[in-house]
């Protein structure tokens, strides 16, 4: 692999834990004046689940890759 796409492929993994964190920040921010949760409502549940996972599942192929792929030089 060249570095390039290592690059591309960390700003990924980085792009999905940032949605993520963000959806999961909101749930709890827009409830802030009471002590509920909102995690549990579809609307955040649905997305944190898909990106929790994208992010978990590509943050182990990165480190699996990391150890496996050796990044070609740019000539």
């Amino acid at each position: 692999m060249k570095i390039n796409q290592l690059v591309m492929l960390v700003f990924l993994v980085q792009g999905a834990g940032a949605i993520f964190y963000t959806v999961f920040l909101a749930s709890y921010a827009l409830a802030l004046p009471s002590n509920e949760v909102l995690h549990h409502l579809p609307v955040f549940k649905i997305p944190i689940s898909i990106f929790g996972a994208l992010f978990i599942l590509s943050t182990i192929v990165l480190l699996i890759l990391s150890f496996i792929i050796k990044p070609e030089k740019q000539a």
